[in-house]
């Protein structure tokens, strides 16, 4: 089925035409370069199958952004934001020309050491301080979101059994709420359970997919099936759909559900670049991101 907006263009025809010659993708139209949309972009273009060589042009400007050390900063002014690092491991993996720049990238993520702890009352009540994943901003507290990036990041460049692997499944499980489903990374907050959120538990059910047994994310599957029927963002839906294809989960017209999602861009106006790009990811991968990124890559050998 293709997949098209209620004009009948390409939804990937637009997340094409929003790439800026010589800059790379913004976030939104009208934006500059960020390097997170850009590896988005990149990953759902070839999810789609692209045969415009944007991919190959947004590859080259990802890799003039990246660092000596190996890290891929939100902006050259922010170098402490090196969040996006994983991500750009994932754009330029499978692709050879790319093989230096995404090893250095790895190699920043595993050597990565610049963490900081919590302070506060709440502290050692809510998850296990002591284990070392990766946070949004070097120097502070790792959290859910970021930490599930990177094990990605990890798992499809082929280090799956690294020790700092095993520190993000830890991460994850530790952050994994009791009746399921994953928010930032807090569980309990002055004695109070918190809620989870749809997007941040899909991308945790993704990350750990094929990584602990299924019993043990059980409750987060259940929680995220309960929530589908009612999900109309795009990050949302998207992360559900990938989180539970990824445990080989059947969904009720999850293509229907992606198009009724995009059909709303009529009156909301465009997604963000991120948003678009993991909907088409969500509606090309029907086995998880994963899965998808280690089957092309085996293909092409």
């Amino acid at each position: 089925m293709a997949l098209t907006d209620t004009n009948e263009k390409s939804q990937l025809g637009l997340l094409e035409e929003r790439f800026v010659e010589g800059v790379g993708f913004p976030n939104r139209p009208g934006g500059g370069f960020r390097p997170d949309a850009t590896s988005w972009a990149i990953l759902a273009l070839e999810a789609a199958g692209s045969a415009s060589g944007v991919a190959g042009k947004a590859r080259r400007l990802l890799a003039n952004a990246q660092s000596e050390d190996g890290r891929v900063c939100v902006s050259p002014q922010h170098p402490d934001a090196c969040w996006p690092t994983p991500l750009a491991a994932l754009a330029w993996h499978g692709a050879p020309e790319f093989d230096q720049p995404r090893d250095k990238a790895i190699r920043f993520l595993l050597e990565f050491d610049q963490l900081g702890v919590l302070d506060g009352p709440q502290t050692g009540e809510s998850h296990d301080v002591t284990i070392r994943g990766w946070p949004w901003i070097a120097k502070t507290h790792p959290w859910v979101e970021p930490t599930a990036y990177v094990l990605l990041a990890l798992r499809v460049c082929g280090r799956g059994s690294h020790s700092r692997t095993q520190d993000a499944v830890r991460l994850l499980m530790d952050r994994q709420l009791a009746n399921g489903g994953w928010n930032v990374g807090t569980t309990v907050t002055f004695g109070k359970q918190m809620w989870p959120t749809p997007e941040a538990s899909g991308l945790g059910l993704q990350a750990l997919a094929g990584l602990v047994p299924k019993p043990a994310v059980q409750r987060s599957i259940e929680y995220l099936r309960s929530q589908l029927p009612t999900l109309n963002a795009p990050m949302s839906l998207a992360w559900a759909i990938l989180g539970l294809h990824a445990w080989q989960e059947t969904l009720d017209q999850p293509h229907e559900r992606i198009l009724q999602v995009l059909a709303s861009q009529e009156q909301l106006g465009p997604y963000d670049t991120f948003s678009l790009g993991l909907l088409l990811l969500a509606w090309h991968c029907d086995t998880g991101l994963v899965r998808h990124l280690e089957d092309k890559r085996q293909a092409a050998k």
